[in-house]
């Protein structure tokens, strides 16, 4: 009896000890299994667009349908879905975008001039999977404004797990406005930026960054692969972000576009019968083949051509000798007609839009700096993802120092902003000069919507924030200032960098703690007073 027990016990503990191993050999199994799904999926781009547009310009409308493929990269369950509809900023003046722009206090005789427009979900749905259109809700996270409709939320009924991905279809009509601001219509102009349904951000804490559109606020978004098709009538010309793959010649006497690019957040394009298309390529050094530059120049602005052209190459070479070289083959330039101003100015992967007027005096080189600031969005918002809602100086303030660095190379000799017989005065004294009155308000490194105001947003953002760097240029020296952001920029590249990643950056590259500099003028209000308190001399 005692040897049967004995051996009950050996097999008992045996099973046990068996059971043991074979779950740590499951474990082991399912995490590597998990391992690789999870490689796979973090290999893969965090959103794909698949975009079907036929523009309708006689009655200004949009029709189009969108496939959006998300994966969710975190190791949250994602049980609703935030989407950006950034056009219906522009559907009345309750909107918080034309709120904060003062809209509500115009008179009715402005108002009547306006156009509204709107973008309106006419399905939306999850591929083999349920319909989310009657779930979609409209919500205001930032200020509560009910009338605001440019952020949306949907409930799923089966949360989406970590490393999984969901596809949905989304059928959708934009009524075009008459350009408000930089998106809409003027005549036969049209630019469509902000102009699809665009999934907001998933942070790794499983919340979402995803805000309204505000009058000072720009925008932020995961990379990932675009396909988009645009169907046109055959009389118009176009500019787009991403490279044409093809056309087609329709019955209806339309053009379908068919373009594609990867490694980029966002879409915008332009079109109008009006344009003269002007196609150069450059060689950068560090590139194998010639990168196509693109300039869809308006009726009249002839004399902008090479004003264009020579300060844009000027600052193709400049990047790719002191950042690294662009890396996408083609850059548009879309110069806007006088009654599409409104949409000059702004910057979208791989096209940006630039602004000329005929009766501004050579003398001042806006043409020029606004081209060059422009274009180095491409980088600092481009391709170094930084975040335009909460932490804009990351690019307005670093892209703004770069302006003034490389306008003052290219207008050598000569006064970089204005240069006349009655005043003269570069690009950096003019963003300083902007900058030294600031009361001390507000701090640099906040969300863009909560600055006093626009003068406050801008004196902070751009010229404060870029009159701190060239302060530390001086200080460091050009060379290393210039090697640091060339350290930086390959760093962060296609990433999300924020404000501490920044400064810990540059703390760490030059050797030195400068956090007292960054404390003082971004994180904190003070404002930027120089002064010489000592003076030495070494043999």
């Amino acid at each position: 009896m005692k040897k049967t027990i004995l051996i009950i016990l050996l097999l008992t503990v045996f099973s046990f000890y068996l059971c043991s191993q074979l779950d740590t050999i499951e474990k082991k199994e399912e995490n590597s299994l998990d391992i690789l799904q999870n490689n796979k999926n973090l290999d893969e781009p965090t959103v794909k667009y698949l975009i079907t547009a036929q523009l309708f310009p006689g009655v200004k409308k949009l029709e189009a349908s969108e496939i959006l493929t998300w994966i969710n990269k975190t190791d949250n369950p994602i049980s609703n879905l935030r989407f950006h509809l950034y056009y219906n900023a522009f559907r009345n003046t309750k909107s918080t975008f034309l709120k904060e722009a003062g809209f509500e206090k115009k008179s009715k005789r402005y108002l009547k001039k306006l156009q509204f427009g709107e973008i309106k979900i006419k399905g939306m749905r999850i591929i083999n999977g349920e319909e989310l259109y009657e779930k979609i809700r409209y919500i205001s996270p930032d200020d509560q404004n009910k009338h605001d409709r440019t952020v949306i939320e949907i409930s799923l009924e089966e949360p989406i797990q970590p490393y999984q991905s969901v596809t949905i279809k989304t059928d959708f009509i934009l009524t075009i406005p008459k350009i408000i601001a930089r998106t809409g219509f003027a005549d036969d102009y049209f630019f469509f930026g902000q102009w699809f349904p665009k999934i907001g951000v998933l942070q790794n804490d499983g919340q979402w960054n995803c805000h309204q559109f505000h009058r000072h606020s720009e925008f932020f978004a995961d990379y990932g692969e675009y396909k988009v098709d645009i169907t046109i009538p055959e009389n118009f010309i176009i500019g787009s972000t991403g490279n044409l793959i093809k056309k087609e010649k329709n019955v209806d006497k339309t053009i379908t576009y068919f373009y594609e690019e990867k490694n980029i957040h966002d879409f915008a394009w332009a079109t109008s019968p009006e344009f003269k298309k002007i196609i150069e390529k450059i060689k950068l050094n560090g590139n194998d083949e010639n990168t196509t530059i693109e300039l869809l120049l308006s009726p009249f602005h002839s004399k902008a051509k090479q004003r264009y052209l020579n300060s844009l190459k000027f600052t193709l070479n400049f990047y790719a000798e002191n950042i690294f070289p662009y890396p996408y083959k083609k850059i548009t330039i879309v110069d806007p007609p006088l009654k599409g101003m409104r949409s000059a100015g702004m910057e979208y992967p791989t096209l940006i839009t630039a602004g000329y007027v005929n009766f501004l005096p050579k003398s001042m080189k806006m043409t020029e700096m606004v081209t060059i600031h422009e274009f180095g969005h491409q980088y600092w918002y481009g391709m170094v993802g930084t975040d335009e809602f909460r932490e804009a100086w990351l690019d307005e303030g670093v892209n703004t120092f770069f302006e003034m660095e490389i306008l003052d190379a290219y207008i050598k000799n000569s006064y970089s902003f204005i240069a006349s017989s009655l005043i003269n005065i570069n690009d950096w004294e003019r963003n300083r000069l902007s900058c030294v009155s600031l009361l001390p308000i507000d701090n640099v490194n906040q969300y863009s919507w909560k600055f006093l105001n626009g003068l406050y947003y801008a004196n902070n953002v751009y010229s404060k924030a870029s009159t701190l760097l060239r302060s530390l240029k001086n200080y460091i020296g050009k060379k290393k200032m210039y090697d640091f952001f060339k350290f930086y920029a390959k760093k962060f590249k296609f990433k999300h960098p924020k404000t501490e990643d920044f400064i810990n950056t540059f703390n760490e590259f030059m050797d030195e703690d400068f956090s007292w500099a960054f404390n003082q003028f971004i994180n904190g209000s003070s404002n930027l007073d120089n002064a010489v308190f000592s003076v030495e001399s070494k043999k």
